[in-house]
């Protein structure tokens, strides 16, 4: 009985320890975290299925936000100063974090759907086949 008592304390021991443990999260009110240049910490938060909003915080104050339109499911950083928008259709959008636009209007289903690539104008068109 006696082991068996410091078994259920050994227990219980164990499962308090482990109950103070979090992974931490990327997450604040400013949305999920996408990378942090040159103390600007840059955040994404989904708005809605065709609508998130790109911010970037100094000091856990706003610096400037960009609303980005069109069917986005993320973001992420591609090099030292530069984020790529994660978008349906095979797009994807990117800025460089100096130059932070206000918005960013992206192609959406209806307008991929009535797209000609015959009538764009550029040396090349890359489909990354996501």
């Amino acid at each position: 009985m006696k082991k068996l008592i410091m078994l259920f304390i050994a227990f219980i021991t164990l499962i308090g320890c482990g109950g103070g443990y979090r992974q931490e999260e990327n997450t604040s009110e400013w949305g999920d975290s996408i990378a942090t240049i040159n103390n600007t910490a840059y955040y994404w938060l989904q708005l809605a299925d065709d609508s998130a909003r790109i911010s970037a915080v100094r000091d856990n104050q706003l610096v400037t936000e960009c609303i980005v339109r069109g069917q986005v499911y993320g973001a992420r950083q591609y090099d030292d100063g530069e984020i790529y928008i994660l978008c349906g259709q095979n797009q994807i959008s990117w800025f460089d974090v100096r130059n932070i636009p206000s918005k960013i209007d992206l192609m959406t289903n209806e307008k991929w759907d009535n797209y000609d690539t015959s009538q764009e104008n550029a040396d090349a068109i890359i489909d990354i086949g996501m």
